[in-house]
């Protein structure tokens, strides 16, 4: 009982050290040249044999050369570089090389799963195992293939391909989407997103040549009532007066006044 305790203890070290090691253990075997690590906002000079732990960001000079490698795995900056690399442990590890400018060289262990990546401005490169260079400017990013398959992805665009030895993919900064060159290039297809907007159709914009609303229609006008007469008294005399509408609005008002026996039209 004691014995299988103590070798399930020691399995679980080895495992804990394993996903240690897997964090942080990017060695620098190589190095030639002037190359920079970013510590505590102050750049110091690397030096070979260092180990460079999570998220530490290094740049290479214009003669600056380095190699970092981790089991079977490389990174390998050209000069003129900079990069970080993110490592993700647990049951499913996963490595970011993040690309700020210059030429990245990856060689990744083979899985059957994708595991590692390099993101850049323009472009992300994923893949299962395979070595392959990354280059990245100002004016946009391509990976070139040089053992195995890369899936490409556009940031932009969100434009992907699966490229192959010999072949590269590229992404300008006009946004125009992936092209790839090399042997065998024009037989990929490059998959286009789905778009996911939907019109809703009660938020429907009226077209150019909708018809106008038709105007309501105006008010009949009321039909003209016949006149009033007023009868006034006036000491001895009557006095009738009628106020009668004329037929036409252009016509002026005529009144009737009417005194004892004489009647008059004003």
């Amino acid at each position: 009982m004691i014995a299988v305790l103590r070798a399930a203890l020691a399995a679980l070290a080895l495992a804990l050290s394993v996903t240690a090691a897997f964090a942080h253990d990017w060695e620098v075997t190589r190095l030639r040249g002037g190359v920079l690590q970013l510590v505590d906002g102050e750049w110091l000079k690397l030096e070979r044999g260092g180990v460079v732990p999570d998220n530490r960001v290094i740049r290479t000079l214009a003669n600056g050369h380095v190699e970092f490698q981790r089991g079977e795995e490389q990174v390998a900056l050209a000069p003129n570089t900079q990069i970080q690399i993110f490592d993700k442990g647990g049951r499913k590890p996963f490595t970011t090389v993040r690309q700020y400018f210059g030429e990245v060289t990856i060689e990744a262990e083979v899985r059957n799963v994708q595991h590692f990546a390099v993101e850049t401005p323009y472009l992300a490169a994923v893949v299962k195992g395979t070595k392959f260079v990354v280059t990245s400017g100002d004016d946009g990013a391509e990976v070139a293939v040089k053992r195995g398959h890369v899936f490409v992805e556009d940031h932009a665009t969100h434009e992907s391909v699966t490229v192959n030895v010999g072949q590269t993919a590229s992404v300008g900064s006009d946004a125009d989407g992936l092209s790839v060159s090399g042997r065998g290039a024009a037989s990929l297809k490059i998959a286009k997103p789905k778009s996911s907007k939907k019109t809703d159709k009660t938020d429907k914009a009226p077209k150019p040549d909708d018809k106008p609303a038709k105007p309501e229609k105006p008010a009949k006008p009321e039909k003209s009532k016949p006149g009033v007469g007023v009868a006034v008294t006036v000491g001895p005399l009557d006095v009738d007066v009628s106020l009668n509408k004329p037929d036409k609005p252009d016509k002026p008002k005529l009144v009737d006044v009417t005194v004892g026996p004489l009647k008059l039209k004003l």
